[in-house]
């Protein structure tokens, strides 16, 4: 990613500040806008322009601070919006993919505390049918985390060093009630990468977290709670396990990700579980001017399955901006299911397909 940075001198500002102290500030983000077409949106064909759906519309700022002797505090800022509106993503959170500050040493690892995401997405959410693809490639639903749509609030993070590329953490959020269970959420993950292997593993646990069931699924009763439109699933236990890797094999990079999510409450558990595999190919030669992603997902939950095929193309004008044209092709079985690619309306009947062209600079 290209970015632009601000170097300024930390006893310049305070003066009560170590001589040796240095400050940068970064400034990153990506725009991404794009014209979609749905075959079957509510039960109608939808042609629609819409932002974000090749990566999240955003903007952030990362600042580091080297107080020498091997430790740097840093912080990140980092808020998503949608170029098609302007809006803020999010209401009610200005800062809603990142908010967090930090202090790092070269030799034991770093610590952070804030609105951070979890390490289902920070470790294994790079290595999904989505990279390269549309926010369609995600899972149905979403329920695993694999897209960054919720950071965990009130967490302490834990990261280890990078050692030969090896990396591992833990992270705690606060429910911040009397009963430290309730809300609590914490996440542990580890990670490989080695410019050619990137392997990736997480498990993270939240509890009284809730799920939109009837919204992705159309189910009216789970576990003896009645859903409707707008009323969604109390779950007492919520946790995923993700496992992810991929290769780099000359022009072609096969990848492969599984998550199980798990939803408890008194009266028992439902679990989904997705299988994502495909493969990215270079058309160059090792230019990566074009990069073809070809890819499969399936998922399963309470009797409902979903097979999904997606195309995807990108062409690289520079290493910051791309133009890019996809498409998936969903088919949902079991009783009354029905197609939902995720980011998009669910069909009317048991086929969608989203097909895709738009333009994203990073920067």
């Amino acid at each position: 990613m290209k970015t632009t940075s601000l170097l300024v001198g930390g006893c310049a500002v305070a003066l009560s500040c170590p001589a040796f102290a240095q400050s940068s500030v970064t400034l990153y983000g990506s725009i991404d806008v794009g014209v979609d077409l749905v075959t079957n949106s509510h039960g109608a064909h939808l042609y629609q322009e819409s932002a974000g759906k090749r990566t999240p519309d955003r903007f952030g700022f990362l600042i580091k601070e080297d107080i020498g002797g091997g430790n740097t505090v840093f912080a990140r800022l980092e808020s998503g919006f949608l170029t098609n509106t302007g809006a803020q993503i999010n209401p009610t959170s200005f800062f809603n993919r990142d908010a967090y500050v930090g202090i790092s040493n070269d030799r034991f690892g770093s610590l952070s505390l804030g609105h951070i995401p979890d390490y289902v997405y920070e470790y294994v959410g790079g290595l999904n049918n989505s990279v390269p693809g549309i926010s369609s490639f995600y899972t149905v639903g979403n329920l695993d985390g694999l897209a960054n749509t919720r950071a965990l609030d009130n967490s302490v993070k834990y990261e280890t060093i990078d050692f030969r590329g090896f990396q591992a953490g833990v992270m705690n959020s606060f429910g911040n009630q009397t009963n430290f269970s309730d809300g609590r959420q914490y996440s542990i993950g580890a990670r490989y990468q080695n410019g050619t292997v990137k392997l990736g593993a997480a498990y993270t646990m939240s509890h009284n977290r809730t799920a939109d069931l009837f919204g992705t699924f159309g189910v009216t009763s789970v576990l003896g709670q009645t859903l409707k439109q707008g009323v969604q699933f109390n779950a007492e236990r919520y946790s995923t396990i993700a496992v992810g890797g991929s290769v780099s094999v000359g022009d072609f990079i096969p990848h492969a990700t599984f998550t199980d999510v798990k939803l408890e409450d008194p009266q028992g558990s439902v679990t989904e579980r997705n299988y994502q595999v495909g493969v990215n190919i270079d058309l160059s030669g090792g230019k990566r001017f074009y990069v073809l992603g070809i890819s499969y997902n399936r998922s399963m939950f309470e009797g409902l399955t979903y097979n999904q095929y997606n195309l995807f193309l990108t062409h690289y004008l520079s290493k910051s901006t791309q133009i890019y044209a996809g498409a998936g092709l969903q088919r949902a079985s079991g009783t009354g299911a029905k197609a939902e690619q995720f980011g998009y309306q669910p069909s009317s009947s048991s086929a969608q397909t989203v097909g895709r062209i738009g333009i994203n600079h990073m920067f």
